[in-house]
């Protein structure tokens, strides 16, 4: 990665942190920080000054250094230091706590969402617009992470020229995977159908 993009990393970990984003900004400034740690060149002042603005900004998420029992301190350096503490409390913020439903749980909750999509696709067939829509509503309250579900929903409502709902869902199945490249590559052509 060159500098430029470490630099940008950065800058987007700072301002998520402000947001109060923290895991969201402690992936970035990890994926920057170990680009600076194998890099093993000397790292500009302006990105020490990002790195030190930044893990001041964690510092003020007092409940997660209580937690942990770290700080986020910055000393030019040890930044490997720094990486594996933010490496520590990323892990602490991204561990799945949620209980794990069991298979029956899943087969039904999965089964309730086929039905509402299949009942939307119905709607959508015979020109009821408002009733599909609620159809949808309804399946996405039983969505946990089928991240799929998203595209196909935008699929629906593409076939039947619905292209601002299609966008809409094509654009949260690109947020929500966005390795995806057919999906941002449909949301590509949506967008571009709805500008004409």
């Amino acid at each position: 990665m060159d500098i430029n993009q470490i630099k940008m990393q950065l800058a987007t970990a700072k301002a998520n942190a402000k947001k109060g984003d923290i895991a969201g900004s402690l992936k970035r400034f990890i994926y920057a920080l170990h680009a600076l740690v194998q890099g093993g060149s000397a790292i500009p002042t302006d990105l020490k000054s990002l790195i030190r603005d930044t893990a001041g900004e964690y510092n003020s998420f007092s409940k997660l250094k209580e937690e942990l029992g770290i700080s986020f301190a910055y000393t030019p350096g040890e930044e490997k230091k720094l990486l594996i503490t933010c490496m520590k409390a990323y892990e602490h913020l991204t561990k799945d706590d949620t209980p794990k439903e069991s298979y029956e749980e899943a087969l039904k909750r999965k089964k309730n969402i086929d039905t509402h999509l299949i009942a939307a696709k119905d709607f959508l067939s015979r020109g009821f617009l408002e009733q599909a829509d609620q159809e949808i509503d309804k399946a996405l309250e039983y969505y946990r992470d089928e991240v799929t579900i998203f595209a196909f929903i935008g699929q629906l409502y593409l076939d039947k020229n619905y292209t601002m709902r299609a966008k809409h869902f094509f654009k949260k199945a690109v947020e929500a995977e966005p390795e995806n490249q057919a999906v941002a590559k449909k949301y590509i052509e949506v967008s571009k159908m709805q500008q004409k």
